[in-house]
Formats: C-alpha cells, sequence, structure tokens
C-alpha cells in the first residue's frame, strides 16, 4: 500500500499530527527536566567550589602550601582539584599541572577536559592571593556529565520512538478506512457505469464513511425509483399513447378526405386528443412536484379543513356511480403543509376509489383518532388491490389489466406519491378486507 495513498487518509494525517504533537509535548517536558536539573546541579557544583576556594584563600599565607596537600589528602585527588600556583603560573602544590588559559581570576567556573593528572572531566574556579599567587580548586562533573548524555538521549530517543509509534499507529488505523475507501469507490465506479442497483458498502460502525455510505444510498434509491418511473413512463408512453394517437390520426384523416366535416367525428377526435392533454398535464405536475418547487405555500393546516369541501364536492359523481361517500373528522389535528396540494392528494385518492370500487360500495374519507399521530384515510369496500401490485400502483401510468376498461391515465396515485414525497409524509395501501385503505401519514420525515 503507497504511502501517498496513506497520507491522504484523514485517519493518518491526524494520528502523525497527535503524535508529532505529543513528541513534541514529551521532548519539551524532557528538555525542561535537563534544563532544571544540569542548571541546578552545576549550580550547587559552583557553589562548593566557592565555599571551598573561599576558605582557602582565607587561610594564614605560611600553611596554604600544607593546607592544600591536606585537602588532597582528605577529598581525594582523584574527584577533586586542589592547586596552588606563583604568580608566574609556576605550579607550588596540588594536582593541576598548568593552569589553563581560559580560566579567569576570580571569574565564572570553567569546566576543562580530562588531564594527565586528573582524568576525569572537571570545574575549576581560581582566586588569586593578596601576594600574587593562584589558588586553583576544582570537582570532578564527569557524573554530571553523563546525567546530561542519558537526558539527551532519553530526549533523543522518546522523540524518535513516538514518531515512529505514531506512523505505525496511523499506518494501522488508516488501512481499514482506506480499504473501505476503496471498496466506495469501487461501487461509485459500478454506478457510473451504468449499473444503478449497486449500493455502498456500510457496516456496522457508524463513523463517517458509514454516514457518507448511507446517504449515498439513500440517494441511489431515489434515483433508481426515479429512473424506474423515466424508463415505466417512456415504455408506457410508446406503448399506452401509441393507440389513441394512430386513432386520432386516422379520424383526422378521414375527416380531410370527407367532403363534408362531421361534427361528432371531430367531438371524438377531441375528446381522444383531450385525455392524453390531460396524461400530459399529469407528467408535468408530477414533475413539478418532483422538482420540490411548490414549498411556497406551506402553512399550519387543520385536516379538518383539508377533507371538510369532499363532500360536497364528490357527491356527485358517487351518487352517479352508485356509490355511498361518507366524510368525518374532528378538529384538531394540525401539520406543516400546502393545503391545496394535500387537498389535491385527498381528491385524487376519493376519485380512484369512487372509480374503481363499483356500484353499491361505500367509500370513507376521515382522520386519524391520535392528534398527536395525524393520518388521512380513505378506505372503500370494493374488489381492493392484491398486495403484490400495491407498490406498483404508484408508479406512472400503471393499471391492472381489469381496469384497462375503465377511463384514466394510470397518473392519479402518481401525483398523490409526489405530492407526499413533498411534504415529508408517507403513503401506504392496506388492506380494508374488503376494499383498501389508503392512509398519509402527515407526520413529517426528513426530506
Amino acid at each position: 500500500m503507497q504511502f501517498r495513498a496513506l497520507w491522504r487518509t484523514t485517519t493518518f494525517r491526524l494520528t502523525v499530527l497527535y503524535g508529532l504533537l505529543f513528541a513534541l509535548g514529551t521532548l519539551a517536558l524532557l528538555g525542561m527536566v535537563y534544563l532544571q536539573s544540569a542548571v541546578f546541579l552545576t549550580h550547587r557544583v559552583d557553589s562548593i567550589l566557592d565555599t571551598e576556594a573561599d576558605g582557602l584563600a582565607s587561610s594564614p599565607r605560611p600553611g596554604l602550601r600544607q593546607r592544600v596537600a591536606e585537602e588532597l589528602a582528605l577529598n581525594g585527588d582523584k574527584t577533586n582539584i586542589f592547586a596552588l600556583f606563583a604568580a608566574d603560573g609556576t605550579r607550588i602544590a596540588g594536582n593541576l599541572e598548568a593552569l589553563p588559559a581560559e580560566l579567569r581570576m576570580d571569574g565564572a567556573p570553567l569546566e576543562i577536559p580530562p588531564t594527565r593528572s586528573f582524568p576525569a572531566s572537571a570545574r575549576i574556579i581560581a582566586r588569586r592571593l593578596p601576594a600574587g599567587e593562584v589558588l586553583v580548586v576544582g570537582r570532578d562533573v564527569s557524573q554530571l556529565q553523563e546525567m546530561r548524555s542519558i537526558i539527551a538521549s532519553a530526549l533523543i530517543w522518546s522523540g524518535v520512538s513516538i514518531l515512529l509509534i505514531g506512523l505505525a499507529c496511523g499506518t494501522a488505523l488508516s488501512i481499514g478506512p482506506l480499504r473501505r475507501l476503496h471498496s466506495l469507490q469501487a461501487a461509485a465506479r459500478a454506478i457510473a457505469r451504468g449499473d444503478l442497483e449497486r449500493r455502498m458498502p456500510a457496516g456496522h460502525r457508524r463513523d463517517e464513511l458509514d454516514m457518507l455510505a448511507t446517504t449515498v444510498n439513500n440517494m441511489m434509491d431515489e434515483v433508481e425509483r426515479l429512473m424506474s418511473e423515466v424508463k415505466g413512463a417512456t415504455e408506457t408512453i410508446a406503448h399506452d399513447l401509441l393507440t389513441p394517437l394512430s386513432r386520432a390520426t386516422v379520424q383526422l384523416r378521414r375527416i380531410q378526405q370527407s367532403p363534408s366535416v362531421d361534427a361528432e367525428e371531430v367531438a371524438r377526435v377531441t375528446v381522444g386528443l383531450n385525455e392524453l392533454l390531460d396524461r400530459f398535464r399529469a407528467i408535468l405536475r408530477i414533475a413539478e412536484l418532483d422538482a420540490r418547487q411548490r414549498r411556497a405555500g406551506f402553512s399550519r393546516v387543520d385536516l379538518a379543513q383539508v377533507i371538510a369541501p369532499i363532500e360536497d364536492l364528490y357527491q356527485p359523481l358517487a351518487e352517479a356511480g352508485g356509490v355511498r361517500l361518507l366524510t368525518a373528522g374532528e378538529p384538531g389535528a394540525l401539520v406543516e403543509a400546502d393545503p391545496k396540494l394535500l387537498f389535491e392528494a385527498v381528491c385524487n385518492l376519493v376519485d380512484n376509489a369512487i372509480k374503481f370500487a363499483g356500484r353499491g360500495s361505500t367509500v370513507r374519507v376521515r382522520l386519524g383518532e391520535d392528534p398527536a399521530a395525524p393520518r388521512i384515510i380513505v378506505q372503500d369496500d370494493g374488489p381492493g388491490i392484491p398486495a403484490d401490485k400495491r407498490a406498483a400502483v404508484l408508479q406512472r401510468f400503471y393499471r391492472a389489466q381489469r381496469n384497462r376498461t375503465i377511463p384514466g391515465s394510470g397518473l392519479g396515485l402518481s401525483v398523490v406519491a409526489a405530492i407526499v414525497r413533498l411534504h415529508g409524509f408517507e403513503l401506504t395501501l392496506e388492506d380494508a378486507d374488503p376494499g383498501v385503505r389508503a392512509v398519509i401519514d402527515c407526520r413529517s420525515r426528513p426530506a
């Protein structure tokens, strides 16, 4: 797996970033420990040297040489430096062969490397005596240097280790998402090639990749539905509209060839063309609704006011068809909706119920009993819709074989479905035993 591909993953970059920040924090902490420890110990050594140098410098001059020898014998000539030099730099006593050139009289302490007479790094300080001699006092600081080396090594190795661990963790954490991303890309390429039934693989992690896959799958469900409807509509238009258009063409040709115009013949042609126009108007209506262009008329609506005009409007049609129409609904079920569109949806359901229920049947329009779960219910006791056909009847131009003789475009329920989708409601067709129950659940759902 290429590093460039890993670097493009957010997981890897975040892991490396957090690892780098942690490494910098650790280095800063250890660096502070190093500085504080080194400064403290160095200051402690310098303080001891100052004390010892001042003590020896205040000793009587005649016994200073002897005092230097006693200090070496008492403190050890391998861990401490005590030396006395003449004004010209000649060594009088002590375990330091010569004065270092960088050593400043009565100045800051100087750290010197190992010498032949003192085989360890030392920190020394010089004091000029009243008679002109130079007193040098020093101490072995090899342990201090070792501690500095240990802390410096800890700084380096801890930083390197944290970076390596961060890279390893970032790689390990990124392999899974990268593989999932490759599977998502493969699914996307298959969809782009025309496999609209392909879906993005979604797991149970519920992370950002799963949320993206779920969103894309929902989008593809809608795309597949629309494409299926377009395909079905195209095929149905070619099949269902060919006959009336051919009939109208023949009738018009007959009228054209006839020496006199038959008004009844013209009327029949006009009726056929009007039916075709109604179908195309319904298609445009569904397209408008699916395009989500009618949300300006939304307001707080009482469902009782939506179904109230239904009985007066459809009672003549019901009586003509020998159907009993009943409406019932108590005020109080409030929803956010476009009242005109919702009324149109209910009208289509009622029109379908009256048309297909048959003589002697009853069509009821009512509201759900629970105002917290507002529903509009249109129910008839006619022949009903088989369970395996309830999804098909919502498709454009679909008409059951037994209903081919009944006038209609097969678009009424498609208009209802489009209006329901626009509102974020849900339309279900249920078995009323006998008949069918169409339920519009008016609880809003995410679009």
